[in-house]
């Protein structure tokens, strides 16, 4: 195994050691502070924080590939594997949601909900990304329309 590889997989064993911290403590804002070795695997908070969202998008495009040609995923669909996956995954999600407004955070949230517009078929192929970045936010942020007339 690589060097790269084996950093990679260190990386994981603390990020997971992260999420149990956060659980048993129930500190979303920063259970890294309380876990041994972070410093050795991660430069400082924000490092930290972009390898949560890292796991989180790794756990939901794990989902969104599950089972079902991703190309044949509806609105509906997207938002509702979304939703699974942050009810499986409540901890990870709920640190996400504790630094959303964490400059660190911008970019990679925004390529994230850009690509679930895409992969709901909200967003054609030539969509600005920005552009893609706002309807994926209002896909996982709002019902849809389908969504309240089935709810």
């Amino acid at each position: 195994m690589g060097f790269e590889m084996n950093v990679q997989l260190q990386r994981r064993a603390v990020m997971r050691e992260i999420v149990r911290t956060a659980q048993e403590t129930g500190d979303v804002i920063s259970p890294w502070h309380a876990v041994a070795d972070v410093e050795s695997h991660f430069a400082d908070d924000e490092e930290v924080l972009l390898e949560v969202h890292r796991e989180w998008v790794r756990v939901l495009v794990a989902r969104l590939h599950r089972g079902e040609i991703v190309a044949e995923r509806t609105a509906v669909d997207v938002r509702d594997l979304y939703d699974e996956v942050a009810s499986a995954h409540p901890t990870l999600r709920s640190i996400l949601d504790t630094h959303d407004t964490h400059p660190v955070l911008w970019e990679p949230t925004a390529q994230e909900h850009a690509l679930l517009a895409r992969i709901a078929g909200l967003a054609p192929a030539g969509t600005l990304p920005e552009r893609a970045s706002t309807i994926g936010r209002t896909l996982v942020s709002q019902r849809i329309p389908m969504q309240r007339a089935s709810a």
